[in-house]
């Protein structure tokens, strides 16, 4: 089974509390069932790097329409102990994520919607058909 995970957190790399454990914890075990599984997060400005290997640029050109216009974002790939995660880049004036924290903000709810839908998107637009698409928060 294809599964992608959609999430704000993923341990070590974006941990605030216990939704970044179970993001690492649950796909580990997913695919020790033999699944294949994808993460897809952020990308913060204060991820741990230093935990990320191989990082790379995956999809250059990806435009999220937002509100009546659309937001430009790269998606980079990279291993987070084993783990298949891509990151989502949005080069807005707005910032969604290059703000030092990953929450806090009164715009959160519009950060997030924003990076759901830039999700869906990348999905869309680089021919990924997960059998399940697993989101938190």
């Amino acid at each position: 089974m294809y599964i992608v995970m959609l999430a704000s957190e993923c341990a070590p790399v974006a941990k605030v509390g216990g939704l970044g454990d179970v993001v690492f914890g649950l796909s580990r075990e997913l695919e020790i069932r033999s699944n294949s599984v994808e993460i897809i997060l952020p990308k913060y400005d204060c991820l741990r790097y230093d935990q990320i290997y191989d990082l790379r640029l995956d999809y250059k050109d990806l435009w999220v329409p937002w509100y009546h216009y659309a937001v430009h974002c790269s998606v980079y790939f990279g291993f987070v102990h084993g783990r298949k995660c891509f990151f989502i880049e949005p080069h807005s004036d707005q910032n969604f994520f290059h703000r030092r924290v990953f929450y806090g903000h009164g715009d959160d709810d519009q950060r997030f919607a924003f990076f759901c839908r830039a999700a869906l998107e990348f999905m869309f637009k680089s021919g990924k058909h997960p059998d399940i698409i697993h989101c938190h928060d």
